[in-house]
């Protein structure tokens, strides 16, 4: 664990660097401080890296990847941004998130910023058409994942088209669509990106969307795992967020509520539709969920993708660089943060 840290905090340090160049791009001396807000927080690093990675994995070099590996973090940065305001979210990271403290109008205004931060990214890319192509494909179903995402959420709104389209019941595959979109795609998109700024083949840019996959599909499930059993303070945001929230689309309550009983199954639906839960009504629901062995049932599904993934590495000619691929998608679903 350790050793992959030191990896993630080794790259992160060059993408921060880069990702703060792109967004001083066009933006005057005090707006910078509301678009740098979001990068300085912090963040593992992980999807720059996994581009970085699989540049150097195909033949390439860090250098070619830089530009590509700090735009596709600022994609994940620009889909934090809005989904807070969405969530109407106050902290990330421990520190208040972007539009909470800077207002709703300069969150909007740094999200709009940072769409066109991506595209400068883009452009410094050794392949800047088949990049632009990637990532255009990548935010229109991240789009498509949040809005599904909201779309399974159990508060009712005064929204028209929320309530004429809100999923009243969620399954396995449902969720699976959803977090294909809004988390596995972007991951996807990372490995592929990678592989073509280091000019990789055909069959290694399949490859690498295959690992991508996979690898994203598993991260999702061990962030829902830890959204609701994790340590707080490790975690960096509120236990049970996803409750308090009202989302349904949490793989651990999915195969809870198969589990329970009539009364539990009503209980945690009747939290999730309640206005305000409070810290008790969350602590009872997350009780209720380890009744169940919802958890280890995901934890296993998780590490059987990760394996799956790794096979997708045996064509790749570094293999130190795979070395470090197979370490960090370990990483990925046996982080407890």
């Amino acid at each position: 664990m350790s050793d992959i840290m030191q990896v993630l905090g080794n790259i992160g340090s060059k993408v921060d660097e880069k990702m703060l160049d792109l967004l001083a791009v066009g933006a005057s001396k005090d707006f910078q401080e509301v678009v740098f807000h979001q990068v300085k927080a912090g963040g593992k690093r992980i999807r720059p890296a996994l581009t970085i990675t699989f540049c150097e994995a195909a033949g390439g070099k860090l250098d070619d990847a830089l530009s590509t590996a700090a735009a596709i973090e600022l994609i994940h940065n620009y889909s934090l941004i809005l989904d807070d305001i969405i969530d109407d979210a106050n902290v990330r990271r421990n520190l208040p998130t972007t539009w909470k403290k800077y207002g709703l109008n300069f969150g909007i205004l740094a999200s709009t910023h940072y769409r066109e931060a991506i595209e400068e990214g883009v452009l410094q890319s050794p392949k800047p058409l088949d990049v632009s192509r990637i990532v255009a494909d990548t935010i229109r179903e991240l789009v498509e994942g949040e809005r599904l995402d909201v779309l399974f959420e159990q508060l009712p709104s005064d929204e028209e088209y929320t309530e004429r389209h809100r999923y009243q019941n969620v399954n396995l595959k449902d969720y699976e669509t959803m977090i294909g979109y809004k988390t596995a795609a972007l991951i996807r998109a990372a490995c592929e990106a990678g592989v073509i700024c280091a000019g990789g083949t055909p069959k290694l840019q399949k490859a690498a969307r295959e690992f991508g996959w996979k690898a994203g599909i598993a991260f999702q499930m061990a962030d829902d795992v830890l959204d609701l059993f994790a340590e707080e303070e490790k975690l960096g945001k509120k236990l049970g967020k996803d409750i308090y929230e009202h989302k349904l689309g949490n793989v651990v309550l999915l195969h809870s509520l198969a589990q329970l009983s009539d009364n539990d199954r009503n209980f945690i639906l009747t939290i999730l539709r309640s206005h305000k839960p409070t810290e008790t009504d969350v602590q009872k629901v997350i009780s209720l969920l380890k009744q169940t062995n919802a958890s280890n049932l995901v934890q296993e599904k998780a590490k059987q993708l990760v394996e799956d993934a790794k096979k997708a590495l045996k064509d790749f000619p570094n293999k130190d660089a795979t070395k470090i691929l197979e370490t960090l998608v370990d990483f990925l679903y046996q982080r407890s943060f």
